[in-house]
C-alpha cells in the first residue's frame, strides 16, 4: 500500500509542476521593466570603400577579352556539335594559333570517330595579367564545368566520355590582341586538375 501513496504522490507533483509551467507561460511580462534606449537614432558611420579604382582603359579590355572567350567557347561548342562541318567563321573571329588548331584538331577527331558533343559547358572566367597595346596578352583561368556538355556517339547516342574523367576542369587560356581585336591564342585543360 506504501508503495501506492509513492506512486499516486509523485503523479501529483509532477501534474503540479507542469500547471505551474503553463500558467507562467500564459501570464504577461512584468509591464515595471525599463526600456532599453534605442540605437535607432545614431546615424552610420559611413567608410570611403577601400577597393582601387579600376584603369578605364583595363577595364575596356577586360570587358572586350571576356566577349572574347565566350566568342571562342560559343563557336567551339558550335562546331563540337556537328563536327561533319568545317569550322565556321566565328572560330577564326575568336581563335588564333593554338586555339584555333586545336578546335580544327577535336573536330576532325569527332568527324572521323563519329562522335559530336551534346549541350552546353558552364564557364566562370576571371582574366588576370592584363597588358593593353598593339600586342596586348592577359590571362583567362576558368573552371569549366562540362556536367552538360557530354560527347555521344552519334549512331547510337551512347557515351563517349573517358571512364572517371572529372566534369569540372581547370582550364588556362590566353588571348591576344591580334590585327584589332581581342582573341584566344591558346585554350589549355589540365585533365589531372578538377575544381
Amino acid at each position: 500500500m506504501r508503495s501506492r501513496q509513492i506512486t499516486k504522490g509523485a503523479a501529483t507533483a509532477a501534474g503540479l509542476i507542469v500547471v505551474a509551467t503553463l500558467l507562467g507561460a500564459c501570464t504577461e511580462p512584468d509591464q515595471t521593466q525599463t526600456p532599453k534606449p534605442s540605437n535607432s537614432s545614431v546615424a552610420p558611420t559611413l567608410t570611403p570603400s577601400s577597393t582601387p579604382s579600376v584603369d578605364p582603359t583595363i577595364a575596356a579590355a577586360e570587358a572586350a577579352i571576356l566577349e572574347a572567350y565566350q566568342g571562342y567557347w560559343d563557336a567551339k561548342v558550335a562546331a563540337f556539335a556537328d563536327p561533319t562541318k568545317d569550322p565556321g567563321p566565328e572560330l577564326e573571329q575568336f581563335a588564333v594559333d593554338k586555339a584555333f588548331a586545336d578546335v580544327a584538331s577535336s573536330v576532325f577527331t569527332f568527324r572521323d570517330s563519329a562522335i559530336h558533343v551534346n549541350g552546353r559547358p558552364v564557364l566562370t572566367p576571371t582574366v588576370s595579367n592584363i597588358v593593353v597595346g598593339s600586342e596586348g596578352t592577359a590571362t583567362i583561368t576558368d573552371c569549366v564545368d562540362g556536367t552538360n556538355w557530354q560527347p555521344v556517339y552519334t549512331s547510337t547516342g551512347e557515351s563517349a566520355a573517358a571512364p572517371g574523367q572529372a566534369q569540372k576542369l581547370l582550364t588556362t587560356s590566353t588571348a591576344y590582341f591580334y590585327v584589332d581585336h581581342w582573341t584566344i591564342r591558346t585554350s589549355n585543360v589540365d585533365r589531372s586538375a578538377p575544381c
